[in-house]
C-alpha cells in the first residue's frame, strides 16, 4: 500500500503558522513604533511646558518686581536721592570714601547716604516691608536698590558693594531696563544664583535706579525638580541644560559639576527629538527651548527615556502572540521531519540518479517507494531511462555513419580538389609564360593588344588565388613555430598583395612578439587584408591595426571603413564554401579560421565597426606540448 502525497498535504499547517507569526511580528513592530512615537511626542510636551514654566516664573518675579519699580513712594526716594546726589561736588570723592566705610548690614539696615534718605527710610522699609509679606523674599539671597548714580541706598537683603555702577548687571539693566544674568556660584551665600536687575524710571521715561535681585537656584527649580521627581518614577529622566550645553539639574543633581551633554550639538531646533546609544541601550530623547528671548534663560529642558522601557507596556501582548507562533513553530519542524524523511530524500535521491543520467549513466535504476506519487516517478524514470538510452545509441550510430560518410567525401573531394589544382597550376604556369611572351613582344604597340594581354594576366592571377585558397584549406601541413613581430608579418603579407592608393594603413601603436608559423599566418593577414579592401571598394578607406594584452592572450583587431557584414550571414562567414562573391571560393575565411585554431587561438567577426578580432595564445601548444615563449 503506497501513501499519497496529499496525506502530507498538512505542512499547510506550517505555512499558516508562518503567516500568523509574520502577522504577530509586524503587529507588535507597528504597536512598538506607534508606542514610542506617542511617548516621544508626549515627552516633547511635557519638555515645553517645564520649560515654559521656567520662563513664566522669571516672568513673575519681573512682574512683581516692576510692580514695586511703579510705586510712587519708591520713585520720589530715588528722586530725591538723585537730586542730593547730583549737588555732590566731587561724586567720586564721595563714593570712594563710602565705599571705604561701607560695611555688611542686616535686613532692613540701610545704609544711610543723605539727611533727605534718613527721613524717607521709615517710608521706603514699609514698603518694602509690605512687597516682602506679599511675595516672600526668603527666596532671595540678595536685593537691594540703587539710585541713578549706582550708589546702594537701601541693601535689603545680603552684601554687596556700595557702588554697583561699574557692574554689568547695572549697566544692562540701565541700557535694556531688565537684565536676566547666568547661574553663577556666590561665596557669601554659598549658593548657585540668578542674578536679576529691574529698572525704575519716572513717569517721563527718565531712569531714576535699579532694584537688584539674587535668586536662588534651589528656588527657581523647586517646581522644576517636583517635576522631575514624578518623572523619574516613570522611568523618564529629566535633565536641564543651559544655553552652553552645560547640565545644570540631572538625578537630582544641580549645577556645579561642569558636565556637558554629549548629545547637545543634536539640539539644532527649538524643540525636537532623535535616538541616540547610551551604556549599550537606545534612548529616545525629547527636547525644548527657552523662547522668551528677551526674559527667558535659555535653557533647554530635555526627556530622555529607554526604548526598550517604553515598550515594556507591551510585553503582555508579545507574549500573547509569541507563544502561539512558538507552537506553530514546534508543529512546522515536526511536519518538516516528517516531509524529509517520506519526500525530500526519496526526491533527493531521484535528482541524484537524473545528474548520474545527465552524465551519459542510463544503467542507474530508481527504487520503489512507499509514496505512491513518487513511486510513480521512479517508474517513470526507470522506463525513460531506457527509452532514451536505446535513442542515444541509435542516435549516435546513426551520427557516426553520418561523420563516416562525410569525411570519406571530404576526403575524396579534398584529394581530387587537390589533384585538379596542382594540374591546373601547370596549365596556368604555361598560360602566364605564354602571356609574358605576348607582352614582350607586342607590348606597347597596340591598345588592344595590350588590353588583351592584362585582361589575360588578370583572369590567370584570379584563377590562381582560386587554386591556392583550395590548396590551401584542403592541405593540412605541421606548423613550424618561430617568434615573429606582428609588424613584421603585416609588412609582408602588404608586400604580397596590391594596395590600392586610396585606402591608407595603420599599424599597431604596440607591437606584439608572437609564437607562429609565419607562412600560415602571413596567408591570415592577407586573407583579411583582401577582404577588407574588397568591403571599402573604389572610395578612400582605411584598414587599422591594434593589439591589447588579455592575459594569456592578445586580441588582435583588423578594422576597416568599408560596408558592414549583413547581421543574417556574420555566423556563417567562417564556414567553408560559403560566399556571397561571385568570383569567391568561399575558403577565405574557413582557412583562416583552420589556421587561427591550429595555433590554440580564436578569430571572430563583428560590425559597427566592421572588425576581425583574433584571440591568440601567448603560449602555442602543438601536438599536446606547450612550448614557452
Amino acid at each position: 500500500m503506497h501513501v499519497r502525497i496529499i496525506y502530507l498535504l498538512i505542512a499547510g499547517m506550517a505555512i499558516i503558522s508562518a503567516v500568523y507569526a509574520i502577522q504577530s511580528y509586524v503587529t507588535f513592530e507597528v504597536n512598538s513604533e506607534q508606542l514610542i512615537e506617542s511617548t516621544v511626542l508626549k515627552n516633547q510636551v511635557i519638555a515645553s511646558s517645564l520649560i515654559q514654566n521656567l520662563d513664566l516664573f522669571i516672568d513673575k518675579r519681573i512682574s512683581d518686581f516692576q510692580s514695586l519699580e511703579k510705586a510712587k513712594e519708591i520713585r520720589q526716594i530715588l528722586q530725591s536721592s538723585n537730586d542730593e546726589f547730583s549737588k555732590i561736588p566731587d561724586i567720586d570723592a564721595y563714593v570712594e570714601e563710602k565705599t571705604f566705610s561701607y560695611k555688611n548690614y542686616s535686613r532692613y539696615l540701610p545704609f544711610i547716604t543723605q539727611a533727605v534718605e534718613q527721613r524717607h527710610l521709615n517710608e521706603l522699609s514699609s514698603i518694602i516691608a509690605n512687597y516682602d509679606q506679599t511675595y516672600g523674599f526668603d527666596f532671595a539671597n540678595e536685593f537691594f536698590v540703587t539710585n541713578a548714580y549706582g550708589a546702594n541706598i537701601v541693601p535689603i537683603l545680603g552684601v554687596s558693594d556700595y557702588v554697583q555702577y561699574d557692574k554689568e548687571w547695572w549697566q544692562a539693566t540701565k541700557s535694556d531696563g531688565i537684565y536676566v544674568g547666568d547661574v553663577e556660584y556666590f561665596p557669601d551665600y554659598d549658593s548657585y544664583s540668578v542674578p536679576l536687575g529691574i529698572s525704575i524710571s519716572d513717569e517721563n521715561g527718565k531712569f531714576l535706579g535699579a532694584i537688584r535681585v539674587l535668586i536662588a537656584l534651589d528656588h527657581l527649580l523647586s517646581d522644576f525638580t517636583s517635576n522631575a521627581v514624578l518623572l523619574d518614577e516613570q522611568s523618564k529622566q529629566v535633565v536641564l541644560l543651559d544655553d552652553g550645553g552645560q547640565i545644570i539639574y540631572s538625578n537630582g543633581i544641580k549645577y556645579g559639576e561642569n558636565v556637558t551633554a554629549s548629545y547637545f550639538a543634536q539640539l539644532d531646533d527649538t524643540e525636537g527629538s532623535f535616538e541616540f546609544s547610551s551604556n549599550d541601550s537606545t534612548h529616545v530623547l525629547s527636547y525644548s527651548k527657552s523662547t522668551n528671548s528677551k526674559t527667558g534663560l535659555g535653557w533647554i529642558a530635555v526627556i530622555q527615556q529607554s526604548k526598550a522601557n517604553i515598550i515594556t507596556s507591551l510585553d503582555d501582548v508579545r507574549n500573547s502572540l509569541v507563544f502561539p507562533s512558538i507552537i506553530g513553530a514546534i508543529v512546522t519542524i515536526v511536519i518538516g521531519i516528517l516531509i524529509t524523511i517520506f519526500v525530500s530524500k526519496p526526491l533527493e535521491k531521484l535528482t541524484k540518479i537524473y545528474n548520474q543520467m545527465s552524465s551519459g549513466n542510463f544503467d542507474v535504476r530508481a527504487e520503489p517507494n512507499i509514496i505512491h506519487e513518487i513511486n510513480t516517478l521512479s517508474n517513470s524514470y526507470n522506463n525513460f531511462a531506457m527509452s532514451l538510452k536505446k535513442l542515444i545509441q541509435t542516435e549516435k550510430d546513426l551520427a557516426e555513419s553520418k561523420v563516416k560518410v562525410r569525411n570519406e567525401r571530404l576526403t575524396a573531394i579534398g584529394e581530387l580538389s587537390a589533384s585538379m589544382a596542382h594540374d591546373m597550376k601547370n596549365s596556368l604556369a604555361i598560360l602566364k609564360t605564354a602571356t609574358d611572351v605576348l607582352k614582350r613582344k607586342f607590348g606597347s604597340q597596340d591598345e588592344k593588344v595590350d588590353k588583351v594581354i592584362l585582361n589575360m594576366d588578370e583572369g590567370i592571377n584570379r584563377i590562381a588565388h582560386q587554386i591556392n585558397d583550395v590548396l590551401e584549406y584542403v592541405r593540412i601541413t605541421p606548423m613550424n613555430l618561430t617568434k615573429t613581430n606582428l609588424t613584421q608579418l603585416i609588412d609582408s603579407a602588404i608586400n604580397s598583395i596590391q594596395i590600392p592608393p586610396s585606402i591608407t594603413l595603420t599599424f599597431p601603436k604596440q607591437d606584439i612578439s608572437i609564437e607562429c608559423d609565419k607562412q600560415k599566418m602571413e596567408i591570415v593577414l592577407i586573407n583579411l587584408i583582401l577582404n577588407a579592401i574588397q568591403a571599402i571598394g573604389e572610395k578612400p578607406g582605411e584598414i587599422i591595426f591594434s593589439t591589447k594584452d588579455i592575459g594569456d592572450a592578445y586580441e588582435i583587431e583588423i578594422k576597416n571603413s568599408g560596408l558592414p557584414i549583413p547581421e543574417e550571414i556574420l555566423h556563417k562567414i567562417f564556414e567553408p564554401l560559403f560566399t556571397t562573391k561571385l568570383q569567391g571560393t568561399g575558403l577565405g575565411l574557413a582557412t583562416c579560421k583552420n589556421v587561427i585554431v591550429q595555433h590554440g587561438g580564436s578569430i571572430y567577426a563583428q560590425n559597427n565597426p566592421t572588425k576581425f578580432t583574433i584571440v591568440f595564445p601567448k603560449h602555442v601548444v602543438v601536438d599536446n606540448v606547450e612550448k614557452d615563449k
